[in-house]
């Protein structure tokens, strides 16, 4: 009887450690406006994004894909389309694909913004895979955003900032904005 209870728990730790090993890792680092992803069979992409600017911070910590529609459109921003969504945060923040330029900068109203066809690519990762952790990391400087102890960052509920950034880097990201560098 021993043998097959110790037999039942090996199993079973067995198939919850395939599990978690057969989700995607999704990185996102505020600081460099890069997200890279890692399939359990290693195969990595590291691609541009766009993350929140000043004032509509994307939330640092742990995160699990909640939610993915394909083709999705806001109902906060003027039905703005949010393609191939993966929703990881309760405020409806999402990782979507965007048409707009400028990815490698903070420009979203929190999202985390990558191209059409590479948010496409990971959508199917992650569905193929079954799911998604996401992992938002970055001293938040890059953003114009007080850092927050990374002490602070560990569990999945997001951390709220509201420092206000230097002057002079919110000066730089309005003429960015308005002249599209």
């Amino acid at each position: 009887m021993m043998k097959v209870i110790s037999f039942l728990v090996v199993l079973i730790a067995m198939l919850m450690t395939t599990a978690v090993q057969s989700k995607i890792l999704i990185k996102i680092d505020l600081d460099s406006q890069r997200l890279s992803a890692t399939r359990a069979s290693g195969e990595t992409v590291v691609w541009k994004i766009s993350s929140g600017r000043s004032g509509y911070e994307t939330p640092i910590g742990h995160f699990s894909v909640m939610r993915m529609e394909k083709d999705h459109h806001s109902d906060e921003y003027d039905q703005a389309p949010m393609p191939y969504a993966l929703f990881f945060s309760p405020r409806g923040l999402a990782i979507h694909g965007t048409l707009e330029k400028g990815l490698g900068r903070p420009a979203s109203h929190g999202c985390v913004r990558l191209a059409v066809p590479n948010a496409q690519q990971l959508f199917n990762w992650v569905e193929e895979e079954g799911g998604a952790q996401v992992d938002i990391t970055g001293s938040t400087r890059a953003a114009g955003r007080a850092s927050v102890p990374s002490a602070l960052t560990s569990g999945n509920a997001p951390i709220s900032r509201s420092a206000r950034p230097d002057p002079s880097e919110t000066a730089q990201e309005d003429v960015e904005s308005v002249w599209g560098f």
